[in-house]
């Protein structure tokens, strides 16, 4: 959960988003939040290198302090391995189906 105090937060959040797509191995994010505060970050490397090359990069430790001592009451950190993953994308013909 965020605190009231978020000055700072966009600007430093869309800088580490495009900071990350420099990391090799770096293959995407999502994002979903709440109306009321609760959200979700998820990013995906090809390995833990990858990973732990983000982890690692100066920027991005400096924002972590910030957050934890700024923006964030509290917040979970979940690493997982993702074996497998599919999706759906409709045509823009509905006559036209796309495939996984």
């Amino acid at each position: 959960m965020r605190t009231q105090d978020q000055d700072g937060y966009s600007e430093t959040s869309a800088h580490l988003e495009d900071l990350v797509k420099d990391v090799p191995g770096y293959l995407g994010m999502d994002h979903a939040q709440t109306p009321g505060g609760l959200g979700i970050t998820v990013g995906y490397f090809r390995d833990a290198d990858a990973l732990a090359q983000w982890r690692t990069d100066a920027e991005h430790g400096v924002a972590r302090k910030r957050g934890r001592a700024q923006w964030y009451e509290r917040y979970t950190l979940h690493v997982a391995k993702v074996e497998r993953s599919t999706g759906f994308t409709r045509a823009e013909d509905p006559r036209t189906p796309t495939a996984d």
